[in-house]
């Protein structure tokens, strides 16, 4: 009972993590710098309990710690942020939670971890039907901010599951909540460095960080998103195996499309539920898959 009042916990975090990042983005804050900000909050918060950072850079692992850290930091959420501005938050989260499963799912062929077989194809096959009704439901709208808000937040998923598979081997080596914190402090840095070149820090883009809206939405991904559900996520991981972990891919994505139509009067109309479907589909056939390995995480920090 203690863990499934956890795994609720978790899964509740998750799902509204992008309600909060749409009431930033709402709020006049830039999404780029938004989403470095986030993550040097983090950093800030994780340094006085993060000691030997020095010795994860030690036996070769420099290059894998920078490397997914600016696919799953930067990569992932300058792109997905970016993308919010034209997407809702309730279609962002459900595409990028439950293509997380499938797309790891289809990496682990692609890296010789696992063999092809009908399983791979069949969870791609949905879930690539899934994001053509999705798609076809934004482009049909006739904006074209829609369409490219959707690829980016597809892309920065694609950068999601990338940079964790190059990250697996530092699990085990480096501690998770170090991990976490040279990741915010990498991926931050490169985002709030995008941020200036693309000249996001301007006088009205600073002021609207003083607002309670923008602060609150930073203190929920930090301090909520980043180190409590993930640190949830591992306790679970370890007490449940992966698979059963992994179903918050189930339940998060629903919270995110309630949370959406509840805050934001966010529409769900019958291609968005058709898309739920297919995708939440393909995420249970990755799910269901028995990983010997049991390390096919689908974490998100």
């Amino acid at each position: 009972m203690h863990n499934l009042i956890l795994f609720g916990l978790m899964a509740l975090i998750w799902g509204l993590t992008w309600a909060a990042i749409k009431f930033g983005l709402d709020a006049g804050a830039p999404p780029i710098l938004l989403a470095g900000l986030r993550y040097m909050l983090t950093a800030f918060i994780l340094l006085p309990i993060i000691r030997e950072l020095r010795s994860a850079f030690s036996e070769g692992r420099s290059g894998r710690i920078i490397a997914s850290a600016l696919l799953t930091n930067a990569g992932t959420y300058g792109l997905l942020f970016w993308g919010m501005q034209t997407v809702p938050s309730g279609l962002s989260g459900l595409v990028n939670l439950s293509l997380i499963p499938v797309l790891l799912f289809a990496l682990a062929v692609l890296v010789g971890e696992d063999r092809p077989t009908w399983r791979h194809g069949l969870a791609l096959g949905v879930g690539c039907a899934g994001l053509v009704g999705l798609f076809w439901s934004r482009l049909a709208e006739q904006d074209a901010g829609n369409g490219m808000g959707l690829a980016a937040i597809v892309a920065g998923t694609c950068c999601y599951c990338i940079g964790s598979v190059i990250a697996r081997p530092l699990v085990g080596s480096v501690k998770p909540l170090t991990l976490t914190m040279l990741h915010a402090i990498i991926g931050g840095a490169a985002l709030m460095a995008i941020s200036f070149a693309a000249g996001e820090i301007q006088p009205r883009a600073l002021n609207s960080l003083a607002s309670w809206t923008v602060a609150g939405s930073l203190l929920y991904l930090s301090v909520l998103g980043t180190i409590v559900a993930y640190t949830l996520y591992l306790r679970l991981l370890e007490a449940w195996g992966t698979a059963r972990a992994g179903l918050y891919a189930f339940i998060s994505p629903i919270i995110a499309l309630a949370a959406g139509a509840w805050l934001f009067g966010e529409t769900i109309g019958v291609a968005e539920i058709g898309g739920t479907v297919l995708l939440l589909t393909a995420a249970g056939i990755a799910l269901s898959h028995n990983d010997p390995s049991g390390d096919r995480r689908t974490n998100q920090k």
